[in-house]
């Protein structure tokens, strides 16, 4: 009788062990799964979820960043460059490009436009035609609308006045208008021989020896290169007066 309550005892003794332990062990249970649900599952979560990148392109950098914020991204601006067409501050540039799939909390590269290049106008008053071209040239800017006039301070082809200024600002491929000298005013007005020149070069030999152009007349010939003078209303070398008219005959296609 003694030895059934002892057997009893220590089943019951181990009985409550076994439930202790299984309890202890149901309870590490639901508190790895709470953390797991309620903190290291979101953490995952929001460290892989995927998002599409905004497109920011042509956006302000202030408004860039906002936009992205809203989408879970962080911008970062990585630069700036001249850009001629649009303002300074405006995104020229996102890596990666739009509507990539990419984890929250990514950075987003962009690039930011530091508006159009611009220089200093340089001084051409007192160099010659060719060497104002070259000035232009090498300042990226155009030669814009070419006039010639006396001058009775710079000699003849040398620029005597421009538009804009020196000194003033301009911006890559701005147009810049000259006047060229023709040097004094003549005493005696001489026909210039206009044969064989072009017509351009024509017009601008009688404004130089004070003289008008008169009627251009065309003559189809394969003999010349278009716009070649063929001919030429008064000798060349007679002394006529001032402002005295000069027609001229130029060649043309047949």
């Amino acid at each position: 009788m003694m030895y059934n309550q002892r057997v009893e005892k220590i089943k019951t003794l181990l009985a409550g062990i076994h439930w202790r332990r299984v309890a202890k062990v149901t309870a590490i249970i639901v508190v790895a799964y709470l953390i797991f649900d309620n903190l290291l599952m979101p953490l995952y979560t929001r460290q892989y979820q995927r998002v599409p990148v905004p497109d920011v392109h042509l956006k302000s950098l202030e408004e860039a960043e906002k936009i992205l914020k809203r989408s879970g991204l962080r911008m970062v601006k990585e630069g700036e460059k001249f850009d001629e067409s649009l303002p300074a501050g405006r995104i020229i540039f996102q890596n990666p490009k739009a509507s990539a799939q990419v984890k929250k909390g990514r950075r987003i590269y962009v690039t930011a436009s530091k508006g159009a290049r611009s220089f200093t106008m340089p001084k051409l008053v007192g160099l010659a035609l060719r060497d104002a071209k070259f000035v232009l040239q090498d300042h990226e800017l155009s030669l814009g609308l070419t006039t010639y006039r006396r001058d009775p301070f710079l000699p003849d082809g040398v620029v005597c006045d421009q538009s804009p200024a020196s000194g003033k600002t301009v911006g890559v491929n701005a147009r810049v208008d000259i006047a060229v000298s023709l040097g004094v005013e003549p005493t005696e007005f001489i026909v210039p021989d206009l044969v064989g020149k072009s017509e351009e070069e024509a017009l601008i030999a009688l404004q130089k020896a004070g003289l008008t152009v008169g009627a251009i007349a065309r003559q189809a010939t394969d003999q010349l290169l278009p716009n070649t003078v063929i001919s030429q209303s008064k000798e060349a070398g007679l002394q006529v007066a001032k402002g005295d008219t000069v027609h001229i005959v130029v060649s043309a296609l047949p």
